[in-house]
């Protein structure tokens, strides 16, 4: 029976004078670093970690985590990358961000350090601290780009910094699309609650394709030339029908060859 993959994630160092241990680190930084491994294993992808398992080992502050093989499977080219420190534009974009976190904490003190330990020798064990210069290298992870996005508005407003919940779609992931208090106040249109074309600034990352930063052009006025309830009872079905399809887009890219 072979051995279930495994990642050590590790906090070394000192916090006023006094070692890291299991019994020493203080309640907030025992969840903060807790939470942080845990959005590093996850990714963008959110993957689901019901079945997760953690131990705590002794040497420091040792979180080992016991992963699934499919969880491992979507963390090894990230992991195979990070023998090099110019890659926080090429690994998963929520994991560079941990590492940039962990970066930052360490070079603010010196006295912290920390590890990414993979089991067996396939990995590089990945040690970040204040000598550490993990960044983005030659691949720009985000481009900047105008997009249009299609949904229902379910929120609008704000007391101090205007913006727009919009549900897109398809997918049904809801943007927070920022713009202006007067351009709010002065739309004629109830907006709330219906479907809304919207033209978008935004930064895209180039690999996952998920936007940060969005901006509001303008809302699109247009005239949508068929009913509404009937498209929704056809996307309705759709959906029920492409239910046991993860990636619709990949399926179709594999029936035309890649």
């Amino acid at each position: 029976m072979s051995e279930t993959p495994s990642i050590e994630f590790v906090l070394q160092g000192k916090v006023a004078g006094v070692e890291i241990t299991p019994r020493t680190i203080g309640l907030s930084q025992f969840n903060e670093f807790n939470l942080q491994a845990e959005a590093f294993v996850a990714g963008s992808q959110k993957l689901k970690l019901d079945q997760v398992h953690v131990e705590i080992g002794e040497g420091s502050y040792v979180l080992r985590v016991l992963l699934p093989a499919v969880v491992m499977t979507s963390l090894e080219t990230d992991l195979k990358l990070m023998t090099r420190e110019d890659v926080l534009g090429e690994i998963d974009f929520k994991r560079a961000e941990i590492v940039q976190k962990w970066q930052s904490r360490a070079k603010d003190n010196p006295d912290l350090a920390y590890e990414i330990r993979p089991q067996g020798d396939a990995f590089p064990r990945v040690r970040i601290g204040r000598e550490t210069d993990f960044r983005v290298g030659e691949v720009v992870p985000w481009v900047a780009v105008e997009r249009y996005l299609f949904g229902q508005i379910v929120d609008m407003g704000g007391a101090q910094k205007a913006n727009v919940h919009l549900r897109l779609e398809r997918g049904g992931k809801t943007y927070l699309v920022g713009t202006s208090q007067g351009y709010l106040r002065d739309q004629v249109e109830n907006r709330l609650y219906h479907k809304a074309l919207l033209h978008v600034r935004a930064e895209q990352h180039y690999r996952t394709g998920d936007m940060r930063n969005i901006q509001l052009i303008g809302f699109v006025d247009y005239q949508p030339a068929y009913n509404e309830e009937a498209l929704d009872r056809f996307a309705a079905k759709g959906a029920e029908v492409w239910a046991d399809v993860p990636d619709a887009a990949r399926w179709v890219r594999e029936l035309r060859g890649g």
